[in-house]
């Protein structure tokens, strides 16, 4: 258990959230859920993770907005992006990147084995 992954998942939608939660918690992550970057903020003041996985597209803080805020609390947190905008992800990767977040991204949809295997390649390469 004290090797247990702590991964934080932020989305602003609640079906996107617990979705990757299940998937993460049956392969034995353990998992909490924020919906909005302020929310994500506000749980990390309380416990921290190894992993924040935030979308980029979200209402009030964005995902670079938010991995700008997590690296605020701890620049040992690794930060990866999600988003279902591909445009987007063009255009605001390279901001994500100098925030403090990684090279390596996860499109929606998405499976959970996508996910794990960018948790794996983050969290073994460290």
């Amino acid at each position: 258990m004290q090797n247990q992954i702590k991964v934080l998942i932020v989305d602003d939608e609640e079906i996107v959230v617990q979705g990757i939660k299940k998937g993460l918690e049956f392969a034995g992550f353990y998992v909490k859920t924020a919906i909005g970057g302020e929310n994500a903020i506000n749980i990390l003041k309380d416990e921290l993770f190894d992993l924040v996985i935030v979308d980029l597209v979200m209402p009030g803080m964005n995902g670079v907005e938010t991995c700008k805020a997590v690296k605020k609390i701890s620049s040992k947190i690794e930060v990866l992006l999600l988003s279902g905008y591909p445009q987007e992800i063009e255009r605001l990767q390279m901001s994500f990147v100098e925030a403090g977040g990684k090279d390596l991204y996860l499109r929606k949809p998405l499976l959970v084995d996508e996910v794990k295997e960018a948790i794996y390649k983050l969290m073994c390469t460290k």
